[in-house]
């Protein structure tokens, strides 16, 4: 039973995303701050992969030192922004329509991975692990991956956590937070997380931990294989 709830959340948050793309992308066009900062420490150029792409700004700064880039996202909408979005800009990478819950990638092919601000988007910790499990396999031995979540106590979504407290959920930090979009409101799951919890996800996964930090509502790891 849980395996089918979990599939439903996953096709409502996908539905919600093809929806909102367009909109989403509008206020979303630079780069995050922890992106810019792990591209500046990279050293030697290489094959990237964003996982969970959305409009690709995020790969913005590796595209801009001609790095290889891939991107992929589970929303058709997603990857027509992000096709749009580097056009716009003079810049091009080889773009998919996956889902997260099974990458169509070889092991041990990328050189670094960003996976920003999408496991907080998946039904509990197990699905999170196993994710975390597969992704590391895609990263080459030595490579690195950044992984941002939202963290539980950040000002910002306590409103929205405890509002929907009681709402049917999988865990406890489970949330729901609104886009509204042409006067309608859609929910987008969430998990928001604490540090304990972050942390004992990327141990289980088998990933080593060479930084973890967090800004003022993200937990930031930079992890190897």
């Amino acid at each position: 039973m849980e395996v089918e709830e979990i599939l439903k959340e996953r096709a409502r948050l996908r539905e919600v995303y093809e929806t909102i793309a367009d909109s989403w992308t509008h206020l979303r066009a630079r780069p995050l701050p922890e992106v810019i900062e792990f591209s500046n420490s990279i050293k030697k150029p290489g094959l990237i992969l964003d996982a969970g792409c959305s409009n690709c700004r995020n790969l913005l700064p590796f595209l801009e030192k001609e790095f290889k880039c891939i991107g992929f996202d589970f929303s058709k909408g997603m990857i027509r922004e992000a096709k749009k979005f580097l056009e716009k800009r003079g810049f091009s990478a080889i773009l998919l329509v996956a889902d997260i819950l099974n990458l169509p990638f070889k092991e041990k092919c990328f050189d670094y991975i960003i996976f920003t601000r999408v496991l907080h988007h998946l039904p509990t910790s197990k699905l999170r692990v196993r994710v975390l499990e597969e992704i590391k396999k895609t990263l080459k031995p030595g490579g690195k991956i950044l992984i941002t979540v939202w963290r539980r106590y950040y000002p910002r979504f306590l409103k929205d956590f405890f509002s929907n407290l009681f709402e049917k959920k999988f865990e406890f930090g489970d949330t729901f937070k609104k886009w509204t979009y042409h006067g309608k409101v859609y929910k987008r799951f969430y998990h928001l997380y604490s540090r304990k919890e972050f942390e004992k996800e990327l141990s289980n996964a088998g990933l080593k931990v060479k930084r973890f930090y967090r800004d003022d509502g993200n937990f930031i790891a930079i992890c190897e294989s």
